[in-house]
């Protein structure tokens, strides 16, 4: 019978995974602490006894941890997740919150802090350490200020980058995105690259937050209808 709470760390540095899986396993409360190196693995522990909380790395070999934060916030009833790293990139860490995190540790963190901090995301909180709490809020106030010099970007959009980035809000990936529009996954990526531009933005999650805060919507069936008539008889 569990007693306690079940952690999996999702670490691809197996001797640092297995210590620190030992060392938060000793901590009073802490029923089972469970370990995986790929993200594979920690999708078939997580579907097979779901944890109640998942500490995963920022980067695991080829693959990313925020892939792993993306399927847990679009999974009901998904365990939350605490990112750990051992950047203090305040970019990275803005980013991981917005991606679904619920907290962000670095690797020298102490143990007790870090047993804290897996506490306090259980009663329902966010997580950063005091001396990541600075950086965070100046990098976001400047996306704020910057977000407020960039209103009214819509209207300087043409009418594909607007088709384009309507698709990504509808959660399309570049591969569906050309097929909708009829174009290229070359053309999309460029469109891409000059919607992020434009909005100072680092990455396709930040740019549709971004698109969604302007009131950017999704298309629906009877739009896409629309678009993707309108790109056959423009090719």
């Amino acid at each position: 019978m569990k007693n306690g709470i079940t952690l999996l760390l999702v670490d691809d540095h197996r001797v640092f995974a297995e210590a620190l899986a030992g060392l938060l396993a000793a901590e009073p409360g802490i029923d089972r602490v469970d370990t995986a190196s790929t993200l594979a693995a920690a999708r078939t522990l997580i579907g097979a006894g779901r944890p109640d909380l998942v500490l995963v790395d920022l980067a695991l070999a080829e693959e990313s941890g925020y892939d792993l934060l993306a399927e847990l916030a679009a999974t009901p009833d998904a365990p939350s997740a605490i990112m750990l790293s051992g950047s203090t990139d305040p970019r990275l860490i803005v980013q991981a919150l917005e991606a679904g995190a619920r907290g962000w540790l670095t690797k020298t963190t102490r143990l007790r802090d870090l047993v804290a901090a897996v506490w306090q995301v259980l009663d329902g909180h966010l997580y950063l350490a005091p001396a990541m709490l600075q950086p965070v809020l100046g990098h976001l106030l400047h996306d704020l200020h910057r977000q407020r010099a960039a209103a009214g970007f819509l209207d300087q959009l043409t009418p594909r980058e607007l088709d384009v980035l309507r698709c990504l809000v509808s959660g399309m990936n570049r591969a569906e995105v050309a097929a909708q529009l009829f174009v290229s996954t070359n053309t999309v990526r460029t469109h891409i690259q000059s919607l992020l531009r434009r909005t100072e933005q680092h990455s396709t999650l930040a740019l549709v937050a971004f698109a969604r805060l302007q009131g950017v919507r999704g298309i629906d069936e009877t739009t896409a209808s629309v678009i993707a008539g309108g790109s056959e008889s423009s090719s």
